[in-house]
């Protein structure tokens, strides 16, 4: 993305920073009309996913524990999926659905409620830490989804600086590519951090503290 100071930020992201817009194909059941029994089962099994994915990793998770912890066979479950690897697909798009942070406009200041919005919703956001740490090798099922995601955060992060630099609120001189990255960075870094200790590691004190310096400091 270009160094431009051109494009106002109006939208809210995605929590986390801003989930991909990727269209993906739904899974197997998707294409069928179902019933709203099956509308239900497929729910039940979606939310014993993102439990379990957050939990345990998509790799550690074996189709037969998904099935009996919804009371299912393994058959049964794959039903209204497809596959596991669809599943993971439908489970990423699950939790974009009910994780949505709303700001009516962004500005460096109001993103140090990121934290606080990622504690709250502390599954939601075990479970992308988790399923982002299986996904560096670029075989892995969701390898192109987070390298996008990141590349996309780190886009609007780029915007939200231009545009406060264009409005006179921050320093002419300041590098949004870097500081962009720095963002990412301290962000999922504290996130592990809290994710191992939660009783030394605010999440949400920790990214107030640091986002309220980082504004001091480019705007000094």
């Amino acid at each position: 993305m270009t160094d431009s100071a051109e494009k106002p930020i109006r939208k809210a992201p995605r929590a986390r920073m801003a989930a991909t817009t990727r269209k993906r194909r739904t899974a197997g059941g998707d294409d069928r009309n179902r019933q709203p029994r099956g509308d239900r089962r497929r729910q039940q099994i979606l939310d014993a996913a993102v439990e379990l994915f957050a939990a345990k990793g998509y790799r550690g998770t074996g189709v037969a524990a998904l099935a009996e912890r919804v009371g299912m066979t393994a058959t049964g479950m794959l039903y209204y999926f497809g596959s596991k690897e669809r599943l993971l697909q439908e489970v990423v798009a699950e939790r974009d659905r009910r994780d949505v942070l709303g700001l009516d406009s962004l500005t460096l200041s109001s993103l140090r409620e990121l934290g606080r919005h990622n504690a709250e919703t502390a599954i939601l956001t075990r479970l992308y830490v988790v399923l982002g740490a299986e996904s560096i090798d670029p075989d892995d099922p969701l390898h192109d989804f987070f390298v996008e995601r990141y590349e996309t955060a780190r886009a609007l992060t780029r915007s939200v600086l231009e545009h406060e630099r264009h409005e006179g609120h921050l320093r002419p001189d300041i590098d949004v590519e870097q500081i962009a990255r720095e963002v990412m960075a301290v962000l999922m870094g504290l996130e592990i951090q809290w994710l191992f200790d939660p009783a030394k590691v605010g999440l949400a004190e920790a990214m107030e503290t640091y986002f309220d310096r980082l504004v001091a400091e480019l705007t000094a």
